[in-house]
């Protein structure tokens, strides 16, 4: 199973560092696909198996100012 999930907004100032929480029901592992996401750069912190899924904690570092 493939999930590709992305922000209704994307709104980053440079030097800035924002934390997500994911979860993905049916899932067995989260990544980051590689240069996929311009301006920033996204890592996996943690995951944990929950019942149903998978659930994620992701930091997002800006890279440089972006808005789009």
């Amino acid at each position: 199973m493939k999930i590709t999930t992305t922000p209704v907004c994307k709104v980053g100032w440079e030097g800035q560092t924002l934390t997500y929480a994911v979860r993905a029901e049916g899932a067995t592992e989260i990544l980051v696909p590689e240069n996929d996401a311009k301006g920033v750069a996204i890592r996996v912190l943690d995951t944990q198996q929950v019942p149903g899924g998978v659930e994620a904690r992701l930091e997002v570092e800006v890279l440089d100012s972006t808005l789009f």
